[in-house]
């Protein structure tokens, strides 16, 4: 009996291209898996460094905040200060302009009435002497 032969050796033909494929199948996936969790490992890596640099320079400027805002409060308690000292030296400034730079007489004023004390005194000179 010679049968189905043929048939029989195109199924096990058949098998094992179909066992090759699935072999050659296996070691593609395996080898783009082992692709893939290398880039993987190597991305989270590189993303947790990331992550970790920006977290200290989150840290880093809000120190800086701190000492920023806390220089402000200075800067601003110095200004009022300032501010204080400046109104009050204006004041100063203001009594101190009525007593010397604003006198009541000008110069000139004060000339022309030594002038006319002198000519009556003059006259009163005159007068006395010429009493007889």
């Amino acid at each position: 009996y010679k049968g189905s032969q043929d048939a029989s050796k195109g199924i096990i033909g058949m098998l094992e291209v179909i066992e090759s494929d699935f072999d050659r199948t296996v070691t593609t996936v395996k080898a783009e898996e082992e692709e893939a969790q290398t880039a993987f490992e190597t991305f989270k890596e590189e993303n947790e460094k990331d992550t970790e640099t920006k977290e200290k320079s989150v840290e880093t400027k809000e120190g800086e905040i701190t000492t920023l805002e806390d220089k402000l409060v200075g800067f601003e308690t110095d200004l009022k200060s300032a501010e204080e000292e400046h109104a009050s030296a204006l004041k100063e400034l203001e009594v101190l302009h009525s007593m010397c730079i604003a006198p009541e007489e000008t110069h000139e004023e004060r000339v022309q009435k030594r002038e006319q004390e002198i000519e009556a005194l003059k006259q009163a000179h005159d007068i006395l002497e010429n009493w007889d």
